[in-house]
Protein backbone atom coordinates (compact mmCIF):
# COMPACT_ATOMS: atom_id res chain seq x y z
CA UNK A 1 0.00 0.00 0.00
CA UNK A 2 1.27 3.20 -0.53
CA UNK A 3 0.69 5.52 1.98
CA UNK A 4 0.99 9.72 1.97
CA UNK A 5 3.27 9.15 4.99
CA UNK A 6 5.30 7.04 3.21
CA UNK A 7 5.53 9.12 0.04
CA UNK A 8 6.26 12.25 1.93
CA UNK A 9 9.82 10.32 3.06
CA UNK A 10 10.77 9.33 0.34
CA UNK A 11 10.21 12.54 -1.02
CA UNK A 12 11.82 14.42 1.75
CA UNK A 13 14.64 11.54 1.84
CA UNK A 14 15.42 13.27 -1.66
CA UNK A 15 15.48 16.62 -0.88
CA UNK A 16 11.73 18.02 -2.20
CA UNK A 17 9.03 19.46 0.28
CA UNK A 18 5.99 17.92 -0.24
CA UNK A 19 2.92 19.81 -0.15
CA UNK A 20 0.14 17.88 2.59
CA UNK A 21 -2.51 16.39 0.69
CA UNK A 22 -1.20 17.52 -3.10
CA UNK A 23 -0.23 13.90 -4.47
CA UNK A 24 -2.22 11.90 -6.81
CA UNK A 25 -1.94 8.71 -8.99
CA UNK A 26 -1.09 9.05 -12.38
CA UNK A 27 0.20 7.17 -15.67
CA UNK A 28 1.30 8.77 -19.13
CA UNK A 29 -1.27 9.28 -21.66
CA UNK A 30 -1.56 7.56 -24.58
CA UNK A 31 -1.41 8.84 -27.96
CA UNK A 32 -4.46 8.88 -30.08
CA UNK A 33 -3.44 5.50 -31.87
CA UNK A 34 -6.22 2.63 -30.95
CA UNK A 35 -2.75 0.32 -30.58
CA UNK A 36 -1.55 2.86 -28.02
CA UNK A 37 -4.80 3.12 -25.96
CA UNK A 38 -4.71 -0.45 -26.67
CA UNK A 39 -1.63 -0.90 -24.83
CA UNK A 40 -1.91 1.69 -22.54
CA UNK A 41 -4.94 0.01 -21.02
CA UNK A 42 -3.26 -2.94 -20.06
CA UNK A 43 0.24 -1.13 -18.63
CA UNK A 44 0.77 -1.45 -14.56
CA UNK A 45 3.39 1.90 -15.10
CA UNK A 46 1.91 4.01 -12.14
CA UNK A 47 3.06 7.19 -10.63
CA UNK A 48 2.65 9.17 -8.12
CA UNK A 49 2.46 12.88 -8.59
CA UNK A 50 2.91 14.83 -5.99
CA UNK A 51 3.60 18.71 -5.49
CA UNK A 52 6.13 20.18 -3.64
CA UNK A 53 7.09 23.54 -2.66
CA UNK A 54 9.12 24.25 -5.78
CA UNK A 55 8.05 21.56 -8.24
CA UNK A 56 6.38 18.29 -9.33
CA UNK A 57 7.73 15.38 -8.47
CA UNK A 58 6.69 12.24 -10.01
CA UNK A 59 7.63 8.88 -8.05
CA UNK A 60 7.33 5.38 -9.80
CA UNK A 61 4.72 2.94 -7.94
CA UNK A 62 5.57 -0.62 -7.85
CA UNK A 63 3.03 -3.33 -9.58
CA UNK A 64 0.55 -4.30 -7.81
CA UNK A 65 1.41 -7.23 -5.92
CA UNK A 66 4.16 -5.91 -4.54
CA UNK A 67 2.60 -2.47 -3.85
CA UNK A 68 4.65 0.75 -2.01
CA UNK A 69 6.68 3.20 -4.33
CA UNK A 70 9.69 2.83 -5.74
CA UNK A 71 12.56 5.07 -3.87
CA UNK A 72 13.46 6.84 -6.77
CA UNK A 73 12.71 10.10 -8.37
CA UNK A 74 11.09 9.62 -12.00
CA UNK A 75 10.44 12.98 -13.17
CA UNK A 76 10.78 16.64 -11.39
CA UNK A 77 9.81 19.57 -13.27
CA UNK A 78 10.12 22.87 -11.31
CA UNK A 79 7.31 25.00 -11.38
CA UNK A 80 9.34 27.67 -13.16
CA UNK A 81 9.59 25.68 -16.29
CA UNK A 82 5.86 25.12 -16.59
CA UNK A 83 4.37 27.67 -19.35
CA UNK A 84 0.62 26.21 -19.42
CA UNK A 85 -1.27 23.94 -17.69
CA UNK A 86 -4.46 22.39 -19.16
CA UNK A 87 -6.77 19.70 -17.75
CA UNK A 88 -9.59 18.40 -19.47
CA UNK A 89 -12.19 15.54 -18.84
CA UNK A 90 -11.31 12.15 -20.79
CA UNK A 91 -14.17 9.56 -20.36
CA UNK A 92 -13.39 8.25 -17.14
CA UNK A 93 -10.20 10.09 -16.19
CA UNK A 94 -8.62 13.73 -16.37
CA UNK A 95 -6.07 14.51 -18.71
CA UNK A 96 -3.32 16.58 -17.61
CA UNK A 97 -0.94 18.39 -20.26
CA UNK A 98 1.95 20.05 -18.30
CA UNK A 99 3.44 22.36 -21.62
CA UNK A 100 7.45 23.36 -20.69
CA UNK A 101 9.48 25.58 -23.68
CA UNK A 102 10.71 21.92 -24.86
CA UNK A 103 7.43 19.59 -24.26
CA UNK A 104 4.45 18.92 -23.34
CA UNK A 105 4.13 16.24 -20.98
CA UNK A 106 0.33 14.11 -20.80
CA UNK A 107 -0.85 12.41 -17.87
CA UNK A 108 -3.80 10.92 -16.98
CA UNK A 109 -5.87 11.02 -13.45
CA UNK A 110 -8.37 8.43 -12.77
CA UNK A 111 -11.61 10.03 -11.77
CA UNK A 112 -12.57 10.07 -7.98
CA UNK A 113 -16.27 8.59 -8.48
CA UNK A 114 -14.53 5.57 -10.04
CA UNK A 115 -11.45 5.26 -7.66
CA UNK A 116 -12.48 2.31 -6.07
CA UNK A 117 -13.04 0.38 -8.55
CA UNK A 118 -9.76 1.37 -10.87
CA UNK A 119 -6.07 1.11 -10.49
CA UNK A 120 -6.20 4.29 -8.67
CA UNK A 121 -8.25 3.14 -5.78
CA UNK A 122 -6.10 -0.09 -5.46
CA UNK A 123 -2.60 1.56 -5.25
CA UNK A 124 -3.78 4.34 -3.10
CA UNK A 125 -5.66 2.31 -0.61
CA UNK A 126 -3.87 -1.12 -1.09
CA UNK A 127 -7.50 -2.59 -1.26
CA UNK A 128 -9.65 -3.88 -3.93
CA UNK A 129 -13.10 -2.00 -3.74
CA UNK A 130 -14.25 -5.24 -2.34
CA UNK A 131 -11.76 -5.32 0.16
CA UNK A 132 -12.21 -1.28 1.06
CA UNK A 133 -15.64 -0.28 -0.44
CA UNK A 134 -17.17 2.22 -1.82
CA UNK A 135 -19.56 2.86 1.05
CA UNK A 136 -17.00 1.69 3.61
CA UNK A 137 -14.76 5.27 2.33
CA UNK A 138 -17.80 7.35 2.64
CA UNK A 139 -19.79 6.41 5.68
CA UNK A 140 -19.08 8.81 8.65
CA UNK A 141 -18.17 5.60 10.83
CA UNK A 142 -14.83 4.98 8.85
CA UNK A 143 -11.55 6.70 7.68
CA UNK A 144 -11.16 7.07 3.97
CA UNK A 145 -8.30 5.34 3.34
CA UNK A 146 -8.07 6.40 -0.14
CA UNK A 147 -5.97 9.39 -0.48
CA UNK A 148 -5.95 9.82 -4.43
CA UNK A 149 -9.63 10.35 -4.55
CA UNK A 150 -9.58 12.79 -1.31
CA UNK A 151 -6.80 14.66 -2.91
CA UNK A 152 -7.68 14.75 -6.55
CA UNK A 153 -9.80 18.22 -6.38
CA UNK A 154 -7.00 20.33 -4.31
CA UNK A 155 -4.47 18.88 -6.65
CA UNK A 156 -5.97 19.41 -10.01
CA UNK A 157 -6.81 23.25 -8.60
CA UNK A 158 -3.28 23.61 -7.68
CA UNK A 159 -2.25 22.29 -10.93
CA UNK A 160 -4.34 24.85 -12.83
CA UNK A 161 -3.76 27.14 -10.85
CA UNK A 162 -0.20 27.03 -12.36
CA UNK A 163 -1.03 28.61 -15.86
CA UNK A 164 -2.36 31.87 -14.27
CA UNK A 165 1.03 32.66 -12.73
Amino acid sequence: MSTENSIYKIMQKNGYDPIEHKGIIVKYAPDHSFGSKFASFFTLEYYVLQLCKEEIVMIPIRPLNTGGVKDHIALQLPYSAIQSVNITEDKMDYQVSLVTSTDTICLLAQKKEWSEFRSSGTLATGMSFLDAGIMGAATSGFKALNWHRQNLDGTLDMLQALSAS
